[in-house]
């Protein structure tokens, strides 16, 4: 498949795509466990210390049950460029 410029642009390197899914994952898993942070790093599988870090890390916090999230550090990886169709379309060589 041959890419132009603007399509190679909108791939995010594999560290940052997995940073999303992290903040992603922790943010549903809150929302799901209704903030409380016990259950949801249980959940995960990681500790209350490592959830915490992480939390900060990512600009989450939830107090008395209310889930607080500062977007800055999500929005950085998104591009609102989106290439169109065209740009994926194999392009035959003569």
């Amino acid at each position: 498949m041959i890419m132009n410029n603007e399509a190679k642009e909108a791939i995010i390197p594999l560290s940052e795509a997995r940073e999303l899914i992290d903040i992603v994952h922790l943010i549903n898993m809150l929302i799901q466990n209704r903030g409380n942070l016990s259950r949801s790093a249980e959940e995960l599988g990681i500790g209350r210390r490592t959830m915490y870090d992480l939390m900060e890390k990512y600009g989450i916090s939830c107090s008395n049950g209310k889930l607080s999230i500062d977007l800055t550090p999500l929005l950085s990886h998104i591009q609102l460029q989106v290439p169109c169709l065209e740009d994926y379309l194999v392009t035959p060589e003569a």
